[in-house]
């Protein structure tokens, strides 16, 4: 049984407004319950790993959607440095803003190693 099969009615439409909504507030109104029992759903360990497994799928997609924008990124990139008509200003930022998201991206990728190792190890130990 999933923990989705173990969710009431009311928990799955509160799973979905709540994917769906950009606030508590949104959610509640958006499903027709009530704020308070919003939070109490989300006080529930299943309810909590259910949302958690759809917003990783969410994310896993949206992953997949800009990985595969990468090579025509990188290419719009390129074109900008490499204009003739963009001001020198407009080249600053293009270049900054690669290099801030390729920092970010080897400082996750280390840090997924991290976790990795440490789960590795915690898995180990029992």
């Amino acid at each position: 049984m999933s923990e989705n099969d173990r969710l009431s009615t009311n928990q799955r439409k509160a799973l979905k407004a709540l994917l769906e909504c950009s606030t508590i507030r949104a959610a509640a109104e958006s499903c027709g319950l009530g704020e308070a029992t919003l939070y109490r759903y989300l006080r529930d360990d299943t309810f909590k790993a259910e949302l958690r497994k759809r917003q990783d799928g969410i994310v896993s997609s949206v992953t997949a959607a800009l990985v595969g924008l990468a090579g025509e990124s990188v290419k719009t990139l390129r074109d900008i440095l490499d204009s003739k008509t963009a001001s020198d200003s407009v080249k600053v930022r293009a270049a900054l803003g690669w290099l801030a998201q390729m920092r970010q991206s080897v400082e996750l990728a280390d840090l997924a190693a991290r976790v990795e190792a440490l789960e590795q190890a915690s898995m180990g130990g029992k």
